[in-house]
């Protein structure tokens, strides 16, 4: 059935750009980079990528190196670099230059990753402030490649082209030290005819290589922000007469059974005659390579210069239909022969039978209804940043369909073109997107003079991958805005591919010109009112939820609320998680010896470097992402009435952009030059105060001694001896959740900074809670650093392993470490998104209705698996054939029998769906989908305690009370009415607490801005920040201060009662949590604990948590439990995660998120036994299903380390017991209200019970 789009076709045989080149290209390279009417000179059009053979066998068999005229250009190139484009050496692009002296970089690579400038990640703005067509002057890295290649002798009377794949982002070439052509566009290919550059035998080629032109404007992606030769670069051979392009549509009947292929071929003549009585012949093959059908167009004529588009058309009886379930695919061979029976040239692609319509906002393939469990996905490697090998998309694509997911937004640039032949054959929907994305500057969307930037990357696009079953739509380009040239792109798409349909990644609701609407991040009631019960007279147009929850750090909350609605509604085509690649890169952990008493941790980020400084070395920042991160050590917490900072700096041009020199967040105390104007003190007590003194003369270039004061009275900064005038300030610094940071502002310096940050060489770093004097700070001895709370004299760094850095503040998307390990979101993301539902109907006839959301696949293609536990462990088990058509229903009767039902023992019921035969993706026995029940047959069991006390002893002194047994003794403390101790055989098993506990380190998506506007809040201060977690910070959830009101004991029959009642003192004193705890110890030493919280006050209006929280001693590090596993679980993504008892230990529940944060979480537990390897330790149980997570480190240390480098194992092991804890939601949406714990009353019963002996290891 022919798509309802009109068909066109536009062929250019060349396509140059009208511009002069009569003075060259380095008279004025911005008459380039700031042309938006400028963007490729000389180059051909787009096209398939076409490789030629003297055979059709060859070409099917597509070895390169059989190939009669392809030439890789990969691997060792010189390289010489420059952060400005300023001082190339002369003559650089010449055959006869000497480049012997130059550095070399791989090919390709992102030379960043090669060591050469300074990776920026950037997510809306621009690295400088944007300001388009123009690009910055002062800082623009450039880079020239240079290498030799030889042109075999069979290459004679051939035309030659280069193709250069990717190239961030603009670039000149030469041949020869002849001029050839110009491109902009990072993501798209550009080809040059260099048949009159080349000669026989040796050759060179020059490319110069700029990170910013007006092109870029429109790859304001958020990413890395990588530059160079970052894929394949190649010089291809063509005979005169040669097959330049084709394009295959497969159109099925109604029936979806019977297909016509046409193929619509580009024939270029070069040769200076004209070509008469050409045949084109093209064979389709099934995936063994036995033919299907032949095509033939015979007595073509091409003029000379000239080409020709003709058309090949056939039908092909019931092909293998082309989808994710079923990726077959069929070979085509070309032929071009004369007319004297010679095959000039041979070729080969492949090709998948299908089709895609839109009917009454239902999105269909081959006549089926598209549900899309979709991820978005940028091209990014720790070590080689957007460069992408077949080994790491082959691990890509396994990790993606072993987890559900069935369809990838390439966002937001299409992918390189091996991703698309893997996608081809693995089977998973592309949505391939145009390279445009212009979030800083979204008006050049309304722009006329950028309209034809807009269609050149939808053109090239396209024209490169319309051939690609994989494609199931296209993407007119992300955040760009919504003006006209938005319209542009996709009319210009459809010029050029007919069969497909056209969304946009825009930020407004829909856009007028998509076939497919979204929105993106909507919430459920959006969802239900705008998008979901709109009927189709109202918008015909389906739905397709391109950005539907942000996986940033611990997230991805809230999956089943979506795919319940997914599935409920023909509108809906589902969805794409952002994102799927964790964006760290990786980096070495260069560490600074701090000479204060106190050893604080200090580390060197970025390509930062030690030099030659004021005295003896100091760190050269240049403005690019460089600087010193310091550890928020409880010494630089300050919150008193003195501080003096102290620092020498040399400070160069760029430092007049923001000029931070050393600050504690943008509120607790920092210095910063403004402009060129002065330098700035500021410091916050009751409120933000500040106090300016003007540059001195000769400022940058030169050394200077800047130190700023607060005396408890005033603020003051003194600049070379020279003091500026003094404000009134009075009361203690207030404290903020910000480390200190040289050279950059924590706060404010992150992934959306368009300014430059320090750009000077700094020196003897010295913070201090007192006033110093000038004289001292300037002559600074070995019992000044002794008073100091932080000095850095830069002398030496110690490298000490690597991190995945996130730079100066990347969102930490992801749903996959960068290594490729997959996060624990993923299993949510399988099971919401999985192609079988199982409903229990009845648990006493085992029976159950199936539903197969295959569109193609019968589930008898799986083994289905069913088997019956009893609290853990598997007592009937069982294979049955499910034998249900796709998108059909069936009942199923699982044949278990009922087993004698033992009192307090719980039983559940699981459905497993697993592969029968290997897959590119996974072996034989391979779990797609599964189902748990918990069957209703829970008896209680009768809790038996030893009803006599006469063994318990009671010790009492003034500071504690203690309570020995037979080998076991509890301390418990008056002061603080906690449980101090738990001896059991002489061994302490605590090392503190249990204390009750409301804090969790906050997540990322906790901490940051995106969500601060949906975030559920009522209490804000500007020090605490913009995100979820300031609420918190405010209030002082994180440090609450605990008072004890009542303590008593008694001594009953059945054991010893002991009762505490315990403020949690928060809002400076205006608000508590009143925890009541209840001990009972009994005879055997168990403990229960009754605790009872209950909120006063003016609360926050949601909690992270609500529990108790304990340290374990270091050696108790094995872990099992009954509840939601084996992977990190929270309440709103635990459905992924079965009911089991699983074993760990302390270490392997580490998630090493990029942002330290809480994690590993397990959920619904039943109990938790955590011993050391001996086997003792001790067993928890509540009285109502729990939650827990355990971990090496503190809390306050998770809290307040940014860099995983900086957590560091204490003195034992942190246990949080959690009666309620909230979800980690989506940094878009925050915490869905369901999943927020508010403040109210708590009441929960913990047992915990000492265990010993080898049966508990």
């Amino acid at each position: 059935m022919k798509n309802s789009s009109p068909f066109l076709y536009v062929f250019l045989f060349i396509s140059t750009i009208t511009f002069s080149q009569q003075t060259g290209f380095l008279s004025n390279i911005y008459d380039y980079l700031e042309n938006p009417a400028v963007f490729e000179i000389n180059q051909t059009e787009g096209h398939s990528l076409v490789i030629p053979y003297a055979s059709s066998t060859d070409a099917l068999a597509g070895n390169l190196q059989r190939s009669t005229g392809y030439m890789s250009l990969n691997g060792t190139w010189k390289f010489w670099y420059s952060d400005v484009p300023e001082n190339f050496p002369a003559g650089f692009y010449e055959s006869t230059f000497n480049d012997k002296g130059w550095k070399t970089i791989t090919v390709p690579s992102n030379w960043e990753m090669q060591g050469y400038g300074d990776p920026l990640f950037r997510n809306v703005t621009t690295p400088f402030r944007p300001n388009p067509p123009k690009v910055p002057r002062e800082y623009n890295p450039t880079g020239i490649y240079r290498r030799a290649f030889s042109i075999p002798p069979s290459w004679k009377d051939k035309e030659i082209f280069l193709r250069m794949e990717k190239t961030a982002s603009a670039s000149f070439v030469w041949i020869n030290g002849k001029e050839v052509g110009y491109n902009e566009g990072a993501q798209e290919p550009a080809e040059y005819n260099i048949t009159k550059y080349v000669r026989p035998g040796n050759n060179t080629i020059c490319v110069l290589v700029f990170k910013y032109s007006d092109g870029y404007y429109l790859e304001d992606q958020d990413y890395w922000r990588l530059a160079g030769i970052f894929d394949n670069v190649s010089v291809i051979a063509r005979q005169k007469i040669h097959l330049f392009d084709w394009y295959g549509v497969t159109d099925l009947d109604g029936s979806y059974r019977d297909a016509t292929l046409e193929i619509e071929a580009v024939i270029h003549n070069y040769s200076g005659s004209t070509a008469d009585g050409l045949t084109l012949r093209a064979v389709l093959y099934d995936s063994n390579l036995k033919e299907v059908a032949r095509f033939v167009k015979e007595n073509i004529t091409v003029a000379a210069q000239g080409s020709i588009k003709t058309i090949l058309t056939g039908e092909v009886k019931q092909p293998r239909l082309w989808s994710a379930e079923d990726p077959y695919l069929y070979h085509l061979s070309f032929e071009i022969i004369d007319r004297n029976g010679r095959v000039i040239e041979a070729s080969a692609g492949r090709i998948g039978f299908k089709e895609t319509e839109i009917r009454n906002q239902v999105f269909y393939l081959n006549g089926k209804p598209v549900k899309l469990n979709g991820i978005n996905s940028h091209m990014q490697h720790p070590d080689n940043g957007h460069t992408m090998d077949e080994e790491t998309i082959r691990k890509d694509f396994t990790i993606l369909k072993q987890f559900n997911i069935n369809c990838v937004r390439t966002s937001h640039y299409p992918p390189v073109q091996r991703y698309l032949e893997l996608a081809d054959e693995y089977g998973l929907y592309i949505v391939d997107e145009t390279g445009d994305e212009a979030h800083a500057t979204e008006y050049l969307s309304s722009r006329k003079e950028w309209e034809a930037m807009y269609r050149e990357r939808a053109r090239k696009m396209v024209l490169r991958d319309r051939n690609h079953p994989s494609i199931l739509f296209w993407s007119a380009g992300n955040e760009s805005g919504e003006g006209d040239n938005i319209c542009a792109v996709i009319e210009e798409g459809k010029k050029y591919d007919r069969t497909r349909y056209w969304m946009y990644g825009g930020n407004a609701f829909a856009h007028r010109c998509e076939d497919i609407i979204g929105p993106r991040y909507p919430n459920i009631l959006t969802l239900l009112t705008r998008v979901y019960n709109v009927p189709p007279s109202e918008d015909p147009r389906p739905s397709f939820l391109d950005e539907y929850l942000a996986v940033t750090g611990n997230g991805g909350g809230g999956f089943d609320e979506y795919w319940e609605l997914f599935n409920k509604y023909p509108r809906s085509m589902g969805g794409a998680v952002w994102d799927f690649v964790s964006t760290g890169i990786t980096q070495k952990i260069r560490s600074l010896r701090d000479e204060s008493p106190n050893n604080v941790q200090a580390n060197i980020m970025g390509n930062a470097k030690l030099v030659q400084g004021f005295k003896g070395k100091a760190i050269d920042l240049n403005g690019h992402d460089q600087w010193v991160e310091v550890y928020r050590h409880d010494a630089l917490e300050i919150s008193g009435q003195k501080l003096t900072i102290s620092l020498m700096v040399f400070p160069r041009k760029l430092n007049n952009s923001s000029g931070t020199l050393i600050t504690k967040g943008n509120w607790q105390f920092g210095i910063n030059q403004v402009r060129n104007d002065s330098l700035r003190f500021f410091i916050t007590t009751n409120r933000k105060y500040s106090v300016s003194i003007t540059l001195p003369a000769g400022w940058e270039n030169n050394w200077h001694h800047v130190c700023a004061f607060y005396d408890g009275q005033t603020i003051y900064l003194c600049v070379d001896g020279k003091e500026s005038e003094k404000i009134p300030v009075t009361g203690n610094i207030r404290n903020t959740p910000f480390p200190v940071n040289i050279g950059r502002n924590a706060e404010i310096h992150g992934q959306e900074t368009s300014v430059y940050l320090c750009d000077a060489l700094i020196d003897e770093v010295g913070i201090f809670n007192e006033v110093i004097p000038v004289d001292a700070l300037r002559n600074p001895d070995e019992s000044l650093r002794k008073k100091s709370l932080l000095w850095l004299s830069f002398e030496e760094e110690k490298t000490e392993g690597s991190f995945y850095s996130y730079g100066i503040g990347a969102r930490t998307y992801g749903a996959i470490w960068p290594d490729r390990r997959p996060q624990p979101e993923m299993w949510q993301i399988k099971k919401s998104g999985q192609p079988v539902t199982v409903t229990m109907l009845s648990s006493e006839e085992g029976r159950v209705e199936i539903i197969n959301r295959h569109l193609f696949t019968n589930l008898n293609r799986y083994s289905t698996v069913w088997s019956l536990s009893e609290d853990g462990d598997v007592i009937q088990t069982g294979e049955l054939i499910a034998d249900v058509e796709p998108l059909d229903t069936a009942e199923l009767i699982i044949p278990f029998r009922k087993p004698s039902i033992k009192p307090g023992k719980e039983y559940f019921l699981l459905l497993s769906f697993r592969l029968k035969e290997k897959t590119l993706w996974a072996e034989p026995g391979f779990e797609v989908a599964w189902e748990q029940f918990r069957l209703p047959w829970y008896v209680a069991a009768e809790t038996r305690y030893d009803s006599s006390s006469e063994n318990l002893k009671i010790t009492e002194s003034a500071e504690n009370v203690i309570i020995s047994g037979n080998g076991f003794e509890y301390t418990f403390s008056r002061q603080t009415g906690q449980l101090a101790s738990i001896k059991v055989n002489g061994k302490d098993l605590l090392e503190s607490g249990p204390l009750p506990n409301f804090w969790r380190a906050p997540l990322a998506n906790e901490t940051d801005e995106w969500n601060f506007r949906r975030s559920n809040r009522k209490h804000t201060a500007e020090w605490a920040g913009r995100f979820a977690a300031s609420e918190w910070y405010a209030t002082g959830l994180d440090a609450p201060v605990s008072q004890l009101v009542d303590f008593s004991f008694v001594k009953m029959k059945q054991g010893v009662h002991l009762f505490s009642r315990l403020l949690s003192l928060i809002n400076n004193g205006r608000s508590a949590f009143i925890n009541d705890f209840c001990y009972f110890v009994y005879n055997s030493g168990e403990i229960a604990v009754e605790h009872k919280i209950t909120p006063e006050g003016d609360m926050p209006a949601w909690l992270p948590r609500a529990g108790m929280t304990m340290v374990l001693g270091k050696e108790y590090q094995n872990v099992k439990w009954f509840g939601r596993g084996p992977q990190e679980n929270y309440p709103d993504r635990k459905t992924g995660y079965k009911v089991g008892v699983y074993s760990s230990n302390v270490s392997e529940m580490y998630e090493p998120y990029l942002i330290p944060q809480d994690y590993g979480l397990r959920t619904d537990n039943r109990w938790l036994r955590i011993t050391a390897a001996d086997g003792t330790g001790l067993e928890f149980r509540g009285d109502k299903l729990f939650n827990f997570n355990y971990y090496p480190f503190s809390t306050d240390n998770l809290t307040k380390a940014v860099y995983t480098y900086q957590l560091q194992p204490f003195k034992g092991n942190t246990l949080n017991i959690d009666y309620a804890t909230s979800g980690v939601g989506c940094t878009a949406l925050s915490v869905f209200a369901p999943y927020q714990i508010m403040p109210q009353v708590f009441e929960f019963t913990l047992h915990i019970k000492p265990v010993t002996g080898a049966g508990n290891k």
